[in-house]
């Protein structure tokens, strides 16, 4: 019965990464989700009981990420992710290597601020055109890629907050994780992860890179009303302060995430003009989707026992020694993503970690260990994330190719090196508590 159960999880992650047609129809990643779901129901694994109240359970963390998009949605119409970006680049005065560094770190703080999937959608066009823009006859060939893998990676590092990654979002909720508490342990584990891929990316491409770059003389004027995109960003804040403030207010995110979004869109369609439906319309529901019915396959697993002998073998070397027992919950969590896509793998690692019976501070660490894996891990493969697949078709419509080779043979050390020196940060965090 094990076998079956993890033949209906690899269907469904080779099916959502390779999205075959069956006839004119496109098997998209959240129907071979949703189809994973219902056979693990329909040959027992899953009761409909505990399908609903998986979905029941994921409903708040949802909730958030809806709220989240909407933010981002309407931060993008009115031009704020357009203004950012150029401010960066008069910020670099000309300077093409300053220019990569900027918008790799102001890349981190969108990632950080509005989840991973939405920094890859958002940026990978808007430094597209930026290039477009500013680029000189001096620039060759390979001269696009590092801003191109510098937006990619900002969209595969440790998540600096819960909301950087639907899957920190779902597994902080599954152990009652704050926002707060999230960022007391993650925030410097992140930065380490931060700085080790800033220094790969910038060593790899350091003969690509251009020396200059020129600001064009008139730009398409940017549409929104000044006003609104500076109320926009303050909201933006205001909100994660609001996040911050959890401890003290008892205000729960997902109610401030909601807050925000309700806001937003509301001075949105008073001062803009603009119409809710086309937000609504454009929010990621296959994402969603996918998202829900992937942790029902994963709750699936369980049930068939994977995950606690998975818990058993991580359990047995934590109580040899639990700093090896966090590296492994970490280096398991990274490989996997890389093989068969983050989602999957985090919840299923998740669950694993209930299985193995730890106390609570135990287990949060082994939870961190997991989701520094999750989402750093996804760097060594294509397949490893949707992100990457998305930046992938992205680069093909403007008709820059990146062989797969060149994201491995870079994608590989890179992740390692931001592993280990997140895992040490954690470790040694641990170690001073």
């Amino acid at each position: 019965m094990n076998l079956v159960a993890i033949l209906i999880l690899l269907a469904v992650v080779v099916t959502s990464l390779f999205q075959p047609r069956v006839g004119s129809l496109v098997v998209r990643p959240h129907w071979a989700a949703i189809a994973g779901a219902l056979a693990m129901m329909a040959l027992g694994f899953v009761s409909p009981r505990e399908a609903f109240e998986s979905l029941r359970f994921m409903a708040l963390p949802l909730l958030t990420l809806v709220s989240l998009m909407i933010m981002t949605l309407v931060a993008d119409k009115v031009g704020l992710f357009v203004s950012f970006t150029r401010w960066l680049a008069r910020a670099a005065d000309g300077d093409a290597k300053k220019l990569f560094t900027y918008l790799f770190f102001g890349g981190t703080l969108i990632g950080a601020l509005f989840t991973n999937d939405a920094a890859v959608l958002i940026l990978t066009p808007l430094v597209g055109t930026l290039i477009v823009e500013i680029r000189t006859d001096e620039w060759g060939d390979r001269s696009e890629l590092p801003y191109f893998f510098a937006v990619l990676y900002v969209a595969n590092l440790v998540g600096l907050l819960v909301i950087s990654n639907p899957i920190n979002i779902v597994v902080a909720d599954s152990f009652d994780i704050s926002f707060l508490e999230y960022a007391k342990w993650m925030v410097l584990p992140a930065t380490a992860s931060i700085v080790v891929t800033f220094l790969a990316l910038r060593f790899y491409f350091r003969h690509d890179l251009p020396s200059r770059f020129e600001l064009p003389r008139r730009v398409q004027t940017v549409t929104g009303h000044l006003g609104f995109r500076r109320f926009a960003a303050g909201l933006i804040v205001l909100t994660l302060i609001g996040f911050f403030s959890e401890s003290l207010t008892h205000i729960p995110v997902y109610a401030v995430a909601l807050t925000g979004a309700v806001l937003i869109t509301a001075g949105y369609m008073r001062t803009e003009g603009g119409s809710l439906r086309p937000i609504l319309r454009n929010v990621a529901w296959d994402v969603i989707l996918f998202v829900a019915a992937i942790f029902v396959v994963a709750l699936g697993i369980r049930n068939a026992g994977i995950t606690a002998d998975l818990g058993e073998n991580l359990r047995s070397i934590h109580d040899h020694s639990q700093s090896l027992g966090i590296a492994a919950t970490s280096g398991t969590a990274s490989f996997l993503s890389a093989l068969m896509n983050n989602h999957p793998v985090a919840y299923t690692m998740s669950l694993a970690i209930e299985d193995m019976h730890l106390s609570q501070e135990a287990g949060q660490l082994h939870v961190f260990a997991a989701l520094i894996g999750g989402d750093l891990g996804p760097k060594m493969l294509p397949i490893g994330s949707l992100a990457a697949l998305l930046w992938f078709r992205l680069l093909r419509d403007r008709g820059i190719v990146v062989s797969y080779w060149e994201y491995i043979k870079l994608g590989v050390p890179v992740t390692i090196l931001a592993v280990l020196a997140a895992v040490a940060v954690l470790l040694a965090e641990a170690a001073l508590v």
